[in-house]
């Protein structure tokens, strides 16, 4: 499925200011490849054009909801053009029949659908067709917070997999566990449906993997356990053609619970985790993935071994490494990534976080990529703080309502935080709660998960909205199907 943005506009007129919202909050990239130059030849026949709302079960719809487009049409030339309820008007042009366009629209709004094509009666002349949708949007003073089942659940129950978002906007998992069994599937959230569909299995079954999306929209997957050993194997899932290809070698040493840290050049730093598979391996040694030859050669040797921590890309090529050490967990170390050297990268020393921590998550809180806040985990785990780069300074934030590990944290479209799940040391939550760093306070939700969760994905969609998906009960080792949506 590909999908195109409101935000590629032809031209697009503000009436009214309000209505700077609705672009301003799309996510989508625009698909490549769709349809090229040249149009369609001349014809005398008359084109089809239908316009419907492919996300029309997901009503009713609030400002700012998702809503998904679907144009169907035969003919030359087509554009969808809108008004809303404000009187902002707009207009884009189509890349082909049955393209999925999202809109987050604010006030109830008209789209029209328009197809051209030559008038058979006079040269250099056009004729239209057109077909008209309206989207109604209810309005309220604050749109409700929600939480909601998807529409279809998980194809195998799974947890201590991975996640990615994919360009087109699905979303990607593979591998976990079901409790039983190492898993090598891997399935697809497609969010106009909110189902899910399974794609081609891995090579390997792994679990306490790493999964990252490449610059050339690939997905690199590195590492993780097969229930007998840790893993060197690697492999590569290109999108497009719904394939697996394992790299040309493995990597050096075997990794397990480590980090991988897409770099600004494109390459990927492998750090951490239980190396091996000799036990005379060196835990200290990273390695660095180069798409464009497949390979994995040395990266920089980490100042000390590390093992359920963060990496955490920064502004001007720096990588945050914070959490299990051993003696020096609360330790942060900055890495200065050296693209064209990538061996002689320099590390710096960060003053001591507050806490020891393992199992927290990391997540960047600013455009300019100067501040990761630093949530839970380890021996404090209701802790929170916050790493400044430019004045290489700790500050302690707010404390959350409810001590977690293994939890998820994401970054919100308006800047919050959003914490969901984990493990308070007896229990799985169920509990939900936001940070919001212009106040540096937390809002607990009565909003609860359906399902208790730990080790599980959160995954921000182009819509704003946050997949939860996986989960597992410390008490009964029951792991679930069921997946939940959070609505901000």
């Amino acid at each position: 499925m590909t999908f195109e943005t409101l935000s590629s506009l032809k031209s697009y007129i503000i009436r009214s200011p309000r209505h700077l919202l609705m672009v301003g909050v799309l996510g989508l990239l625009v698909a490549c490849g769709g349809g090229g130059g040249g149009g369609s030849p001349l014809t005398a026949e008359e084109p089809t054009a239908k316009l419907e709302n492919a996300s029309i079960d997901l009503a009713p719809f609030y400002p700012g909801k998702a809503i998904f487009l679907k144009p169907t049409y035969t003919g030359a030339d087509a554009k969808i053009t809108w008004v809303n309820g404000a009187g902002a008007t707009g207009e884009l042009s189509l890349s082909g029949s049955g393209t999925l366009i999202q809109d987050n629209p604010l006030s109830s709004t008209d789209y029209t659908l328009t197809v051209s094509y030559p008038d058979p009666a006079k040269l250099n002349s056009f004729l239209t067709k057109t077909a008209k949708l309206n989207v109604p949007i209810t309005l309220v003073p604050v749109p409700p917070v929600t939480l909601d089942q998807s529409k279809g659940s998980l194809t195998t129950a799974r947890s201590d997999h991975t996640a990615v978002r994919l360009p087109d906007g699905r979303v990607l998992v593979a591998g976990g566990t079901d409790g039983t069994a190492v898993l090598k599937s891997v399935e697809v959230f497609d969010p106009s449906s909110e189902k899910w569909v399974s794609a081609t299995d891995m090579k390997t079954a792994r679990r306490g993997h790493t999964m990252t999306l490449l610059q050339d929209n690939k997905v690199l997957v590195t590492g993780g356990f097969d229930d007998k050993a840790a893993l060197a194997t690697a492999e590569v899932y290109d999108p497009s053609s719904n394939t697996w290809t394992a790299t040309i070698k493995p990597m050096a040493l075997s990794h397990r619970f480590h980090t991988a840290t897409l770099l600004p050049d494109g390459n990927v730093l492998i750090a951490g985790g239980a190396a091996g598979p000799a036990i005379t391996a060196d835990p200290k040694v990273t390695e660095i993935y180069t798409p464009s030859t497949g390979l994995f050669t040395p990266g920089p040797s980490l100042p000390e071994a590390r093992q359920g921590h963060t990496a955490t890309l920064m502004k001007d090529n720096k990588v945050l490494f914070i959490g299990n050490s051993g003696d020096n967990s609360a330790a942060g170390r900055v890495l200065t990534y050296n693209s064209s050297a990538p061996a002689s990268s320099t590390w710096a020393s960060t003053p001591s976080a507050s806490h020891v921590r393992y199992g927290h998550t990391a997540t960047v809180l600013d455009v300019a990529q100067s501040k990761v806040m630093i949530i839970g985990g380890g021996v404090s785990p209701a802790t929170a703080e916050i790493y400044n780069l430019d004045s290489n300074t700790w500050t302690t934030a707010a404390p959350m309502s409810t001590a977690r590990s293994l939890h998820t944290s994401t970054l919100l479209l308006d800047g919050r935080v959003l914490v969901v799940g984990g493990y308070d040391g007896k229990q799985t939550l169920t509990s939900i709660e936001t940070y919001n760093p212009a106040d540096n306070t937390w809002v607990t939700y009565a909003k609860v998960l359906k399902s208790a969760r730990a080790m599980h994905t959160s995954t921000r969609m182009n819509s704003g909205d946050v997949l939860i998906d996986g989960s597992y009960f410390q008490s009964s080792g029951t792991i679930l199907k069921n997946t939940e949506i959070w609505r901000p």
